[in-house]
């Protein structure tokens, strides 16, 4: 499949488990062939949104065949420019998140918009452990010796199994079913839609990971969980190494560990040698920025609080 029939299925699984609408929407620059082409989501209220478990809208930027950063500005500031309605008429206050790959969003600022900064790690294809930290070396070494293994899977169950272990333990839902996981493995593919699971000796699943791209040369994590009593072995880390090494034999360029936006995750992606990447979320303005500007201002003001009796 290609890039946009990939975005069909894309949206297909999301309209069925989320209920939402997908429009994929193309915008021209008005004074060359320039454009750029995204995918909007709808909830049932009709307001712009993205869907759960997705780091960023799909788009993408296609300018004319130049190599002259001027013209590639221009284009990009047209294109944004023509994408400013849209955003608006999804409602005031509701988000488009681009990946990371868009990094000037001064046109949306221009015409008022307020954007928030976000970051990720994304580590580029082929794979090289040893760019890695030696807590992640000695972590796969550990589950190596002791008879752990990774493979590919297309056994929904086993990564079904992995998910409820970390949902028990954290206390939350991925909110994905076993029937889920099987509907957009069925619809992406085995290249866009990779599944891996690492097994105990016993032959367990343990830990699992999903891996997703909807273009052929980013992929991105999708979901990761583990089953608790073999958190400690270097599962997640086995896992992942594995993951990328099979990446880099499949030809993708890119992997983006998808967010990294709260200390703990930071602290562990960082680890892999990845390169720290921002990506930008825009909205137009709204009553709800009054909202957000109170809690953030509650928070900062909380954490720099002094503890009680504190000199």
């Amino acid at each position: 499949m290609n890039t946009w029939e990939l975005w069909g299925k894309w949206a297909e699984f999301h309209a069925g488990k989320w209920g939402c609408r997908a429009e994929v929407t193309e915008w021209s620059a008005p004074n060359s062939t320039a454009s750029g082409r995204g995918m909007l989501f709808y909830d049932k209220k009709g307001r712009l949104y993205l869907p759960p478990l997705n780091p960023y809208h799909p788009f993408a930027f296609h300018s004319t065949p130049t190599d002259k950063r001027f013209k590639l500005d221009r284009q990009w500031h047209e294109v944004a420019g023509a994408m400013i309605p849209d955003m608006l008429a999804g409602q005031r206050g509701a988000s488009f998140v681009f990946p990371p790959e868009i990094t000037d969003i001064r046109p949306f600022l221009w015409s008022g918009f307020k954007a928030e900064v976000k970051y990720t790690y994304i580590t580029k294809l082929p794979f090289d452990l040893s760019q890695t930290s030696t807590e992640i070396r000695a972590k796969v070494k550990k589950a190596q010796a002791a008879g752990y293994r990774t493979a590919v899977t297309e056994d929904m169950a086993e990564v079904h199994q992995c998910l409820q272990g970390t949902e028990l333990r954290q206390g939350f839902s991925h909110q994905l079913s076993l029937q889920d996981l099987k509907r957009v493995q069925d619809l992406l593919g085995n290249q866009a839609f990779q599944a891996y699971v690492c097994y105990a000796p016993s032959g367990e699943p343990a830990s699992a990971s999903v891996i997703v791209s909807l273009d052929g040369q980013h992929a991105f994590g999708w979901i990761a969980a583990s089953k608790t009593e073999h958190l400690n072995q270097g599962v997640v880390q086995q896992s992942q190494s594995f993951a990328l090494q099979n990446l880099s034999a499949c030809g993708f360029a890119e992997f983006d560990f998808a967010g990294a936006n709260i200390p703990s995750v930071a602290q562990s992606k960082t680890n892999w040698g990845a390169i720290v990447t921002p990506y930008y979320l825009v909205r137009p303005p709204g009553y709800k920025e009054i909202l957000r500007a109170g809690r953030d201002w509650l928070q900062f003001a909380r954490r720099k609080a002094p503890a009680p009796g504190a000199k």
